[in-house]
């Protein structure tokens, strides 16, 4: 008969131990396939202009060039220091009329002229300055939407002509030589008036 701590000794020699076939949980690593990349999300998308974008139309012009002046035009027509007052007086004079009829038709607009400059108020926007400069024979613009701008007087076919009322009408406008931007069409749309365009054709009482 074997002693019971004997026959104890010869179980434990025969069974498998349990430990040594079950392998560690930190010898357990999943395979890896070689094509397998972390995931990167794609670069944002850049606006704007970088060096390989296309180059950007240009944009279009605010103004349409008076047609046959300032289209083909680059220097001004020749004015004497009497017809330059009378011409800008004339205008300033027109404006400030019309500008006095879009306030009393509740427009929130104000204008204020004196010594040859004009500056016209718009609370929305800001103020705009009109000035004569009989040097140059020039008016100058500042505006708060598109900055400042220099106006020579450009005649456009005849020089004058009769009109029924026998008064005579001056054929011109005041040009931006550089863009050929006209200066009664700048502002009938930045202060929202309704200028004519033969503003010399009006009678100011």
């Amino acid at each position: 008969m074997i002693p019971r701590t004997a026959s104890r000794a010869l179980l434990a020699s025969a069974r498998p131990s349990v430990r040594s076939s079950i392998p560690r949980a930190s010898a357990i690593r999943p395979a890896v396939s070689p094509f397998c990349r972390s995931f990167q999300s794609s670069p944002a998308i850049r606006k704007g202009i970088h060096p390989e974008s296309a180059n950007p139309p240009a944009p279009n012009p605010q103004s349409a060039p008076v047609a046959g002046a300032a289209s083909h035009v680059t220097d001004p027509s020749p004015l004497t220091p009497e017809e330059y007052y009378e011409y800008s007086e004339h205008y300033f004079n027109v404006l400030l009329a019309h500008l006095e009829t879009a306030q009393e038709e509740g427009a929130d607009i104000e204008g204020e002229y004196s010594a040859g400059v004009l500056n016209v108020s718009v609370p929305a926007i800001g103020t705009f300055v009109l000035n004569k400069q009989p040097p140059n024979k020039q008016i100058w613009l500042s505006s708060p939407i598109t900055g400042p701008k220099r106006f020579d007087w450009i005649v456009e076919g005849d020089y004058m002509h009769e009109k029924q009322d026998s008064r005579p009408f001056v054929n011109g406008q005041w040009i931006y030589l550089r863009d050929g931007t006209n200066l009664t069409d700048l502002l009938n749309s930045e202060l929202t008036l309704r200028l004519p365009k033969d503003i010399y054709s009006e009678v100011v009482e």
